[in-house]
């Protein structure tokens, strides 16, 4: 029962680290995209900026977290079972997951209609930086013991003497 707990929490961990890179993910994006600049903290009243920016990333976080759920977890699933706990294999998974959702739109011929008002590359860019630092995020909370529940490769079968 005590594996069972141990699965339980981890996976409870997982999802929470999750999250939370998504939220810094979100929060990185919205000012590297430059949603909210910083002459806005002295020009709107204060209730106002902090709802915009409240809903503001838990949106961009909610849009982030569904664009790459599936594709993260089974980097999350490969990482967990390879014990991969180094900070750079993490951030350039969330690299290359980057690269492969923010490129799709362009590789496939779909245009938003002109509602970018950026240039690809510099979105491209700035969604791949999102990434790493909600890689980073999610490393720092919960990919630093990435297969730590795992039983020990050193831990045999006790061979009895009967």
């Amino acid at each position: 029962m005590s594996d069972m707990m141990r699965l339980l929490g981890r996976m409870f961990s997982i999802a929470f680290g999750f999250f939370l890179g998504c939220v810094a993910a979100a929060l990185a994006y919205v000012f590297l995209a430059r949603l909210i600049v910083p002459a806005d903290f002295g020009r709107i009243d204060e209730l106002e900026l902090t709802v915009t920016l409240a809903v503001g990333v838990l949106g961009v976080a909610s849009i982030f977290a569904r664009a790459v759920l599936l594709p993260a977890l089974a980097i999350i699933a490969v990482f967990e079972f390879l014990r991969l706990r180094d900070w750079l294999s993490h951030a350039l998974a969330g690299a290359m997951l980057a690269l492969a959702i923010a490129g799709l739109p362009y590789v496939s011929g779909y245009s938003a209609g002109g509602t970018d008002t950026l240039e690809p590359a510099m979105l491209i860019a700035i969604r791949t930086a999102c990434a790493i630092i909600g890689a980073s995020v999610y490393w720092l909370l919960t990919g630093r013991n990435a297969g730590r529940w795992l039983p020990s490769e050193r831990a045999g079968p006790v061979e009895s003497d009967t």
